[in-house]
């Protein structure tokens, strides 16, 4: 949960006011008050365009409108001893050149002056303090001569606004101008405002005090204490004060100095991060300006319980459930509600890629529906939600001789004595596994929960630019094609897909070539199968000896059958380089023994992974989809001929283990990319 903005104020504040009891900015405009006579900032006069100007009554200074968030000295929260010099403002600076129209990105800056200064009837006369932004609001302007303006801007009261067309184009920009001074002169370049080209470069050593950010050109400065501000973090001064009882009893005192002590929410440094410090003297109690607003209560994906900020666990050992570092029990954390030997860090809990940003504090707990994936019948036979026209029986592959089968669900084919289940009437199959797989489980790949679809009807892949498909899908795990099941997120307008071989990896996972357990802790590394960094999105890893493994070798099958040997191959890879070359028994190339590869502890027959599984292991034979705006129909066929086919783009013999042939048309393609191409050809 993000901390609500610094303050919120509809009136800009006079910059050299002090910050406990601020002045209001009021607008004033030429035809009410005359032309500005000198500005404050840049000592410049009246600009001709502008139809408004701000002034302080108690300081009696005016501005123009955007110098006003640049007087050459301030007063700041942060150091509130002395006055703030502005440094490094270059003098060709022309301030008529600033941008009318500039947005600040917030939804208060739709909101322009004009509406305002018609919305007369609301209850704040027209302020709207929740957009918590600079708003240059039209107010009543009174110096004390008597004189004012009505809140359209309009002294005679007519209720008409005058000529207010400069009004239509300035939204709140100001603020975001400032805050984004960076990349505003970062690309300006008009002129003798060329000076600016640069001014976001570093000009030194030195830090800011308040987001630990190297000094730019343009910054406040102290000469009697050296304290430096940049320009954008002088113009966010925070609240000196916070009071939230859900965080703490007392009220919360700002802290400007970063002390390399923990805080008390998440026990991280003080002193190591950018944001504010607040603290209860009384109490010794120091936090995180962003932990003062951390949930109550809150709900993960990794476990099924919901999980409660505390600030003290009972005594024991524990490790954070997303890291897997040791949780520190006097400092605070979220723990499980259920009264699971489960912890996990403030921070590592929040995480947005963990944490789906819902506060569950007073929200009733429904339960959690658990719907079975199939109907039994009788002790063999069920029918599936998936095929639930037909029953399916429970069968067993005993020889090598029967014909391939392939699961429906995971698309690989039914290994000898693996148990299936098996359509009475058609030739739908589900393996044993497959058929017993949730229907909606919490993955820690994801923040959201994650639904069971049969089929990918309508599920769209991009396989080259501009070239789509349907009815397969991309695995957002492992990055593999896919025309099995999917796990689909339930969340609207959130597409994040897992294929249900990375869906079902365990957490903790423990693979046959690694010796221990292996999590998911959101960390990457050298993928420990195939040796790439870019192995996949994700990875697994290992607490003990840090290494990782990429999800994407994480879901090979351990177990592969191979047509010219009657055992089954087993996933390995041999560390000891000594033993010798290893060549593959169908590409007939040399084996990296480094890397995962498949053999025959019998036969000794060694095969590389993609040799034997193909590349596009989890497509399955006989599937038909579409590809192209066209929708032109694809066919899914075993490249087992006799003699191998030539692929109608690349012309080279297709040595993968399917082709994908276009029907209606003798043409067969090595790869979608070939296709994808040969597709891109026909549009020009």
């Amino acid at each position: 949960m993000k901390p609500p903005p610094y303050f919120s104020v509809s009136e800009p504040q006079c910059r050299l006011s002090d910050p406990a009891q601020p002045h209001k900015l009021c607008r004033r405009r030429r035809r009410s008050h005359g032309p500005l006579s000198i500005c404050f900032s840049c000592k410049g006069k009246h600009l001709e365009g502008r139809k408004y100007y701000y002034y302080c009554a108690t300081c009696k200074l005016e501005f123009h409108r955007g110098c006003h968030l640049l007087p050459p000295v301030i007063r700041h929260p942060f150091h509130p001893s002395h006055l703030l010099t502005l440094i490094s403002l270059p003098p060709g600076f022309d301030i008529s050149k600033i941008p009318r129209n500039t947005d600040d990105g917030s939804a208060a800056s739709e909101r322009s002056i004009n509406e305002t200064d018609d919305d007369d009837d609301s209850e704040d006369g027209g302020h709207d303090d929740e957009d918590n932004n600079f708003v240059d609001d039209d107010v009543i302007v009174n110096d004390g001569d008597g004189v004012g303006e009505d809140r359209d801007g309009d002294s005679d009261g007519d209720g008409d606004g005058g000529d207010d067309d400069d009004d239509d184009d300035f939204q709140q920009d100001i603020y975001y101008r400032v805050n984004g001074y960076d990349y505003y002169y970062n690309n300006y370049d008009d002129g003798d405002n060329a000076a600016y080209a640069s001014i976001s470069d570093g000009n030194d050593h030195r830090k800011c005090k308040c987001c630990q950010d190297p000094l730019k050109k343009v910054h406040y400065h102290c000469s009697i204490c050296k304290f430096n501000l940049n320009l954008s973090c002088s113009m966010r001064p925070p609240p000196p004060t916070i009071s939230h009882l859900k965080s703490h009893e007392h009220t919360l005192t700002l802290f400007p100095i970063r002390l390399p002590s923990p805080c008390d929410a998440c026990g991280l440094s003080l002193s190591d991060t950018i944001d504010l410090i607040y603290a209860c003297l009384p109490c010794s109690h120091m936090i995180h300006r962003s932990c003062i607003y951390l949930p109550r209560v809150i709900q993960i994906t990794r476990h099924p319980h919901r999980l409660s900020l505390t600030s003290s666990l009972q005594v024991g050992d524990f490790s954070c459930g997303v890291c897997r570092q040791t949780v520190d029990i006097n400092y605070g954390h979220y723990s499980c509600n259920k009264g699971c030997n489960y912890a996990v860090h403030s921070k590592c809990a929040t995480r947005e890629d963990v944490w789906d940003g819902k506060d569950l504090e007073g929200v009733p707990e429904k339960p959690d529906e658990d719907i079975e994936p199939f109907v039994r019948i009788d002790e063999e036979t069920i029918q599936h939600f998936s095929h639930h026209e037909h029953y399916m029986k429970l069968h067993e592959k005993e020889t090598i001789s029967e014909k391939d089968k392939f699961c429906e669900a995971c698309t690989l084919p039914v290994m000898i004595s693996q148990r299936y289940y098996g359509c009475t009437e058609c030739d739908f199959v589900l393996d044993e596994a497959c058929a017993s797989l949730p229907r909606k489980i919490y993955n820690p790949l994801h923040k959201h929960p994650l639904t069971l679809q049969p089929f990918p009807i309508d599920e769209t892949s991009n396989i080259a630019d501009n070239i789509s498909t349907k009815g397969i899908f991309e695995c957002d795990g492992c990055h593999r094609l896919g025309c099995g099941f999917v796990y689909r997120c339930s969340k609207r307008k959130c597409v994040f897909r897992l294929d249900v071989r990375c869906a079902s990896l365990p957490d903790p996972f423990i693979h046959d070539c690694h010796p221990h357990d292996l999590f998911f802790n959101l960390t990457k590394g050298n993928c420990i199968g195939c040796g790439s960094d870019e192995c996949s999105s994700y990875f697994l890893e290992c607490i003990k000896c840090n290494s990782f493994l990429g999800i994407r070798c994480a879901s090979l099958p351990f177990e592969a059958h191979y047509k010219h040997d009657r055992h089954p191959l087993i996933l390995c890879r041999d560390e000891d380089t000594s033993s010798g070359l290893y060549w593959c028994e169908i590409c007939e190339s040399e084996l990296d023994p480094k890397t995962w590869f498949y053999t025959c502890d019998f036969c000794t027959i060694t095969l590389h992974v993609n040799c034997l599984l193909g590349k596009d292991m989890y497509m399955k034979p006989q599937y038909i989809f579409k590809i192209g705006y066209r929708h032109r129909k694809v066919e899914i066929a075993r490249n087992d001929g006799n003699s191998r086919l030539f692929c109608t783009r690349c012309k080279r013999h297709c040595m993968q283990n399917l082709i994908y042939k276009r029907i209606g048309r003798d043409q067969s393609y090595c790869t979608l990319k070939c296709f994808g191409a040969r597709l891109m050809l026909e549009l020009f």
